[in-house]
């Protein structure tokens, strides 16, 4: 049995979007178009691969399944006709899609990538970035093929390279007056609290603000609006914020996150080998 390609594209096109309106316009096709492909889809395969309810559309387990299946038959097809359209067996061509959080992705991630990109021309990123809690949502429904996280993912199909340690440390602002608030990427940003554990200092009344991600904290230090704990790696060229204990670091691991596959494309080998270079160059 082989699966049609239009109906795998459908699929893939759900996945990506968990709406049907939104991936039937990705593909240019109608919905009811979109409807019929994933029914003709599930009926090859005896097997639902959505659930439809109040909450939203969610991908079954045999619909994940399916999704690394897309992925490697995506990433052959690609592989095949890269060498054959150019008679070239070194040039690369492919999607990168990768995430993680936002203290990397522009500071190390796409300045890592930048000459694969810059010298295969076929190759083209996709960067996301997001909170960590969020990454791997995006990973199971193949929105992405990479995750750069830190060690809270444990999955025996996903294969993990260490990148290297991020190491932070707690900064406020040199020319304002000391703030004795503390500011986080949201609510449920832990940073500030764990740091705090770590060297036991006091944490139970302590005033956070929420400035969404890491150049929005940067940009709140320096405005004197509180402190952060913020990585060693992004500091070197802001001569106006202060480190206040050059010693205490909190150290967050950082990992490189892809699903195990048979066959792993030349495009692959040489992404996981750039990001293992600029990591050790930064961190």
């Amino acid at each position: 049995m082989s699966l049609s390609s239009s109906n795998l594209d459908a699929f893939l096109a759900v996945t990506q979007t968990l709406n049907f309106t939104k991936a039937a316009d990705k593909l240019n096709i109608t919905q009811s178009a979109l409807s019929q492909r994933i029914l003709n889809l599930e009926s090859e395969l005896g097997a639902t691969l959505f659930i439809r309810d109040r909450s939203g559309v969610k991908v079954t387990e045999l619909g994940l399944s399916l999704i690394r299946y897309c992925q490697i038959k995506n990433s052959l097809e690609t592989d095949f006709l890269s060498g054959l359209i150019a008679n070239n067996q070194k040039e690369l061509a492919g999607i990168v899609r990768i995430g993680g959080f936002s203290s990397v992705m522009s500071s190390i991630v796409l300045e890592s990538l930048a000459p694969i990109l810059q010298c295969h021309h076929k190759v083209k990123i996709h960067i996301v970035t997001k909170e960590l809690g969020e990454l791997i949502d995006l990973l199971k429904r193949g929105e992405i093929d990479y995750m750069i996280s830190d060690n809270r993912i444990s999955k025996e199909e996903l294969e993990c390279v260490p990148l290297g340690v991020e190491k932070n440390v707690l900064v406020e602002s040199k020319n304002y007056e000391s703030s004795e608030k503390y500011i986080d990427h949201d609510e449920d940003d832990e940073m500030t609290i764990n740091y705090l554990r770590k060297f036991k200092i006091p944490s139970k009344s302590i005033e956070r603000i929420f400035l969404d991600d890491i150049h929005g904290l940067i940009a709140g230090v320096r405005l004197g609006l509180g402190r952060a704990v913020l990585p060693i790696h992004l500091l070197e060229e802001l001569k106006d914020l202060r480190i206040l204990n050059p010693k205490q670091t909190l150290d967050i691991p950082v990992n490189l996150y892809f699903y195990h596959q048979a066959f792993y494309s030349k495009l692959h080998s040489q992404i996981v080998d750039a990001l293992l270079k600029g990591f050790k160059k930064k961190l």
